[in-house]
């Protein structure tokens, strides 16, 4: 299915973060010249059919590799700093920031064309940084990013399921286990949030931490906007018998660590219960511009002699905001393309509007999703892993009896934004990556997502967080609640890397790097894809229907229908990590 076309201009200016230029200030991302061949190296070391599968290089060797030449540098920094402009040169070496006033970036770097004009994107490379410079665009410098939590709305009228066309509602099922506070999350009878030993088990956790591995000699990052209450995350781990991590905070781009908020303690909890023996965790807590998130992610790299060994990333900017931006789409591409010739993998929630990736702000603040199928960058980048959503039913041994797409647009009332997975095709990205060429069902381009796991709001996740944005969702004090959102999903598939890595160090092999490939080889044999993952085969994703009529919803979308095999309302669907760790280790021998 071909992907929408970007929203009306009147519905863009009404985006949350729309990243148009309005403000005093903007942002020129400044693509240098640097030599070719990372793509060729990234593919070399994540194929498992190459000889020099899983032979990574370091992140300095990288970007000391195929980052642009001091030369260039210099040249594209003394022209900033002739017009009185400081610059910076991101961590990967592809491109230069600086910051201005918006008048004077019109006058500096004058727009191409009428398009370009309104979203920033296709400037005029300056006469005197031609050849040094590639591309040249404007960005806002407003927050932009939007968090991947879903907050289960308050119980009451406005809270009743619909039954047809399709609800992704389920109550609670299998055995619960922890202090009785987390075990009822502030929940109605029935709709009590799952606890941790509910979906490590699901999804093999628990059997690999029964096995020690539990994340030793690993080292996890997660890329933030806002900050934490280390007390929060102790207290939600000593409700279910943990001692969270060492966790250190990383300023990037900001003066002082973000006041504490809900979307970092989220990760930081799945994480704790996920692969409790981390090394350690990297929190990098930046602005959230679209530069901004870029810089935090390239950060998250790592420094000299230091790199994690997976980054987990709960947000994202819908495509159509971008307008086009292809300094800042190629941006994100090389970042997580030295992640991945670094041997990192990069785990990213694919989003929770649905199909419909693109969030509005009403006239009365209620947040909304635009009526048009788009998907969230990063999560679409050629070098992320898209984590989707579903909703469990356990056996009473917390056993998967059924996993279905997560779709909660089906509610009476209005709630805001009607929540679903993540999932479609890209429009930036509209080359189809070398590793999901056999997926032919969706035409060309990048499709999301690549696997999924447990985010919807009902029955939910039991979540422990005292921050002001906490307060929501209907609990009447901070503390104990439930939530969903693939910006859980992802984090707790990134504790799941970290435990498979594990298990490959024990054989003497390098961690899995880039997953990609080797997800979608094992996807295209029935055997493999049957043995490694739970195939979702029910439900979709469209939440056309929820959205409001006067904005154009009221019907569906067209977009994401679930079915055998891979399909982008679920990817392959989730995996399971002790048949995973296996296969890795075939394929890594």
């Amino acid at each position: 299915m071909a992907a929408a076309a970007p929203p009306t201009a009147a519905a863009a200016s009404r985006a949350k973060g729309d990243p148009g230029l309005a403000p005093a200030k903007v942002e020129a991302l400044v693509e240098l010249r640097h030599p070719r061949g990372l793509n060729r190296f990234a593919r070399a070391v994540s194929d498992p059919s190459s000889p020099r599968y899983r032979r990574y290089a370091s992140v300095e060797q990288l970007v000391a590799r195929f980052g642009a030449k001091k030369q260039v540098r210099k040249r594209v920094l003394g022209w900033l700093a002739r017009h009185g402009l400081e610059g910076a040169v991101s961590p990967t070496g592809t491109y230069v920031t600086a910051r201005l006033p918006r008048a004077r970036a019109e006058r500096l770097l004058p727009a191409s064309g009428a398009s370009a004009s309104a979203s920033g994107s296709g400037r005029r490379v300056p006469v005197a940084l031609r050849g040094a410079v590639r591309r040249v665009s404007l960005v806002s410098t407003r927050p932009a990013v939007e968090r991947h939590r879903a907050q289960a709305p308050s119980a009451g009228a406005s809270a009743t399921p619909k039954k047809p066309p399709y609800s992704s509602i389920l109550p609670h099922s299998g055995t619960a286990a922890g202090c009785e506070a987390a075990s009822t999350g502030g929940a109605g009878p029935g709709f009590e949030p799952f606890t941790p030993n509910q979906y490590l088990t699901a999804y093999g956790h628990a059997a690999m931490h029964a096995r020690g591995l539990k994340g030793q000699g690993q080292t996890a990052a997660v890329v933030e906007t806002g900050g934490f209450r280390h007390a929060d995350v102790v207290a939600f781990a000593k409700c279910f018998g943990l001692k969270p991590p060492p966790i250190q905070k990383v300023p990037v781009g900001v003066k002082k660590p973000l006041p504490p908020e809900d979307e970092t303690t989220l990760d930081l909890e799945m994480l704790t219960v996920g692969a409790p023996g981390l090394d350690r965790i990297h929190v990098y807590e930046g602005p959230g511009s679209l530069q901004g998130v870029a810089l935090t992610a390239a950060t998250a790299l790592g420094g000299r002699g230091h790199q994690p060994d997976v980054i987990s990333i709960s947000l994202g900017f819908c495509e159509p905001q971008m307008g086009g931006n292809l300094v800042l789409r190629n941006a994100f591409d090389n970042i997580f393309a030295v992640a991945a010739g670094a041997g990192i993998s990069v785990l990213v929630s694919a989003g929770d509007q649905g199909s419909s990736g693109c969030r509005v702000e009403e006239e009365d603040e209620e947040a909304t999703a635009l009526p048009v199928t788009a998907v969230s960058l990063p999560a679409s980048s050629p070098y992320a892993t898209a984590v989707g959503g579903t909703n469990l039913a356990l056996t009473k041994k917390n056993r998967i009896k059924q996993e279905i797409v997560w779709n909660n647009s089906s509610f009476e009332g209005k709630i805001g934004i009607p929540w679903g997975g993540g999932g479609g095709g890209s429009i930036i990205s509209p080359r189809t990556p070398w590793w999901q060429s056999a997926v032919k069902r969706y035409g060309p381009g990048r499709k999301v997502p690549d696997i999924a796991a447990l985010a919807d709001s009902y029955p939910g996740y039991a979540f422990f967080c005292t921050a002001a944005s906490c307060l929501g969702g209907g609990e009447k004090a901070r503390g104990w609640s439930r939530v969903g959102g693939t910006s859980a999903a992802a984090p707790l598939m990134a504790a799941g890397v970290a435990l498979v890595n594990q298990h490959a160090a024990r054989r003497g092999q390098p961690p899995l790097g880039f997953l990609n490939p080797l997800l979608y080889d094992l996807g295209a044999e029935a055997k493999s894809r049957g043995a490694v993952f739970n195939d979702v085969t029910v439900g979709n994703n469209d939440i056309g229907l929820a959205l409001p009529p006067e904005a154009g919803g009221g019907k569906p979308v067209g977009c994401c229908q679930a079915r055998p095999g891979y399909d982008w309302a679920s990817g392959w669907g989730s995996p399971r990590l002790a048949n995973l760790a296996r296969a890795a280790a075939r394929a890594g021998s």
